[in-house]
């Protein structure tokens, strides 16, 4: 799904993202994989047809969890 910019990658929304697992308590983990690989979300019904496709920006940019049941719901 494309690479990003290390703009989207270390910019604004990836570092309140971090700040808010970090205030949950979690511990943030090394990543592993290509950090500028875009991230996005694709669902796909029963019978193959492509209900959502979302193209991340960077590591913080998913739907919605309210977004992806209403999708799962409509088909």
């Amino acid at each position: 799904m494309l690479s990003a910019s290390y703009w989207d990658v270390w910019g604004p929304k990836t570092w309140w993202a971090y700040l808010k697992e970090i205030i949950k308590g979690k511990k943030l983990r090394k990543s592993e994989g290509d950090i500028f690989q875009r991230g996005g979300d694709v669902l796909i019904g029963p019978g193959g047809t492509v209900h959502l496709h979302h193209i991340g920006s960077g590591p913080a940019d998913r739907p919605t969890v309210v977004t992806l049941l209403n999708k799962i719901d409509s088909v």
